[in-house]
């Protein structure tokens, strides 16, 4: 006969009841070779259990792991959100009669957990400029303005090109010359940054 695991782990922690352990040792005697191999694994479970219990933790560790868990759901917290574009009149087929004309004005709109950018370029060819007027709304609460958020436009030399805050509807204006992958940080007190990929404006 082969005897349980619950068995085995009281045998091997020495808790069995004396008739038990009598039934054990007398089976063990014949050289089965199974219940042999039994109580091998089992007796490394209990050694090993034995020592997880005695091992102590140095305190400088336990507040080195602590302090690392806490860093890293801190940066989770921080990360950027990343706007998705939703809606581009450059995508827009123009009515017939000025397709082969140049549109000028576009609007995006971008989106990002709950939060709207829309915005209306408009370039000026006298003075080589591109003015983006802009309105950054909460979908979650349509009544409450983002106002004091901070937009800084930036190329892709990591340089900032404007920058400007929202007034107390949300409503912001850029200006700056043409040119080429162009995104937007929009910083705001109660949310992530805001990162919009606006593309090249040449």
């Amino acid at each position: 006969m082969h005897f349980s695991d619950e068995t085995w782990v009281d045998f091997a922690r020495g808790v069995s009841a004396t008739e038990g352990t009598r039934n054990i040792e007398r089976h063990l005697a014949s050289h089965c070779h199974e219940c042999e191999n039994a109580l091998v694994l089992w007796k490394r479970m209990t050694d090993f259990a034995t020592l997880e219990r005695e091992c102590e933790v140095p305190e400088e560790l336990v507040h080195l792991v602590k302090t690392e868990f806490r860093y890293r759901k801190e940066e989770e917290r921080n990360s950027p959100m990343i706007a998705s574009l939703v809606f581009d009149t450059a995508a827009q087929l123009l009515p017939v009669g000025l397709r082969n004309g140049t549109a000028r004005t576009r609007q995006v709109v971008y989106e990002a957990e709950g939060l709207t950018v829309d915005m209306h370029f408009e370039r000026n060819h006298q003075r080589n400029l591109i003015s983006a007027f802009g309105q950054l709304l909460d979908r979650e609460a349509p009544l409450t303005w983002l106002g004091n958020a901070a937009i800084v436009l930036w190329n892709n030399q990591g340089r900032m090109v404007s920058k400007t805050e929202t007034n107390q509807c949300g409503e912001f204006h850029l200006e700056f010359p043409p040119q080429d992958q162009l995104r937007l940080s929009i910083i705001t007190e109660s949310r992530r940054t805001l990162r919009v990929a606006l593309g090249n404006f040449e």
